[in-house]
């Protein structure tokens, strides 16, 4: 079968993309995969076929929204990606027209669910890969919107009242019609949907209706026989464990101050600090050898070797923590990060989440003291092992070909 792989998104939103494409592609199936113009090297390197889209959707992300801020409210924050969105829309309308015809079926994620409705073509079976249900629902362990822990109306309300603007995310865009956008809401109703995450940290359950299987998190190895730089490999070698301190792509100035104030809790409980460059911390000179500052360095080398992962919350880069059993400290940001930090709290392997914008020195040092308690260190090894026992690219692989096997039109449910 021809499938085609709608991603979009920063570099964390392809990497599992790129492994499930991978895993179709070793069974046999013609696989593409859409990425902006700055994600197409990381496409092509990873052996998959590419449909690119001609827009710079990170450097628009960067050079004009981020100037303005980052807001703070989920609902001002969907808005802020529907910006994203729109800009997107004609150079994804263009490419979806040229390829449509190439592929026999489509798999999309969250942030594409709605692209094949943009454009007037025959409809093909799809399915759609989240990595975290973004549907209102009574469980805080079970959805984006939700906000407490347990089973509580507050978790629902939050939810209904997120969906008008997570809707327009995915529909109001420039050039679609009413009869789009109308076709778009019946996909998104319709599709079959599974979850390409643990079920240690998105607990299955009925959700909008459909029970949504969990498969695991699809990670993107690094082929065999790589090894961490020598730099890297030689400052752990030279001193007491370090802790690991990077928030994802954000560049605005409370990202910098997190990253000082992680750096000084861990000093200051004794550990050393690896730090990933970006910030603009890296170049404040404020730091004595204690501390090395680092580019692109594959987490699932470098995070077994430190004593605790200090994050923004990702979704892949929760994921990876949780494989290696590594405690974590989540300092989140936006979207799902508020999501996977306080679930990193509430299965027990990593502290309560410390929201970026309000990060303190002293906030940071007892969140760093807490997560490395001898039980949190415990119970993150026993959870890795679990994690490390799932099957995430052979999961979503079986799922993806079973609903397209069935037309890929009815709800899913196991």
């Amino acid at each position: 079968m021809r499938i085609a792989m709608l991603a979009a998104g920063s570099r964390g939103d392809y990497q599992p993309v790129l492994a499930v494409a991978r895993g179709l592609r070793d069974r046999g199936h013609e696989v593409g995969v859409t990425a902006t113009s700055d994600y197409v090297d990381l496409v092509e390197g990873a052996g998959v076929a590419v449909e690119e889209v001609p827009v710079d959707v990170m450097g628009y992300y960067r050079n004009d929204l981020l100037q303005h801020g980052m807001p703070v409210g989920l609902n001002d924050q969907l808005e802020f990606l529907g910006q994203v969105a729109r800009a997107m829309a004609p150079a994804v309308r263009e490419t979806l027209t040229g390829m449509w015809s190439r592929y026999d079926a489509v798999v999309t994620t969250a942030m594409s669910a709605a692209w094949p409705a943009m454009i007037d073509r025959a409809r093909k079976p799809q399915v759609l890969m989240m990595f975290l249900p973004a549907i209102p629902s009574l469980w805080g362990d079970a959805s984006l919107y939700s906000v407490r822990e347990g089973r509580s109306l507050t978790n629902l309300r939050a939810g209904v009242r997120a969906m008008r603007a997570s809707t327009n995310l995915v529909t109001d865009v420039p050039g679609v019609t009413a009869a789009q956008r109308r076709r778009a809401m019946l996909q998104l109703a319709t599709v079959p949907a599974f979850v390409a995450n643990s079920a240690q940290i998105v607990t299955p359950r009925r959700v909008g209706g459909r029970r949504i299987r969990c498969t695991g998190y699809p990670f993107l190895d690094v082929p065999a026989g790589t090894k961490l730089p020598a730099e890297v490999a030689d400052f752990l070698d030279g001193g007491p464990e370090a802790v690991y301190a990077g928030l994802g792509s954000h560049t605005v100035p409370a990202v910098r101050d997190a990253l000082r104030h992680t750096v000084d809790a861990a000093l200051a409980l004794g550990h050393r600090a690896i730090v990933q460059e970006g910030s603009g911390l890296e170049e404040q000179g404020e730091y004595d050898e204690r501390v090395l500052f680092v580019g692109d360095v594959p987490h699932e080398l470098l995070f077994p070797r430190v004593a605790a992962v200090v994050h923004h919350g990702g979704a892949g880069t929760t994921a990876q923590a949780l494989r290696v059993g590594r405690p974590q400290v989540v300092l989140p940001f936006t979207m799902d990060q508020p999501f996977f930090g306080r679930r990193v709290q509430e299965i027990g392997v990593g502290s309560a989440p410390v929201p970026t914008p309000e990060a303190s020195p002293e906030r940071l040092r007892t969140a760093l003291h807490t997560a490395l308690e001898a039980g949190v260190v415990d119970r993150a090894r026993v959870v890795g092992r679990l994690v490390r026992g799932e099957d995430g690219v052979g999961g979503a692989v079986a799922v993806i070909e079973e609903e397209l096997r069935t037309g890929g039109n009815e709800p899913t449910s196991s």
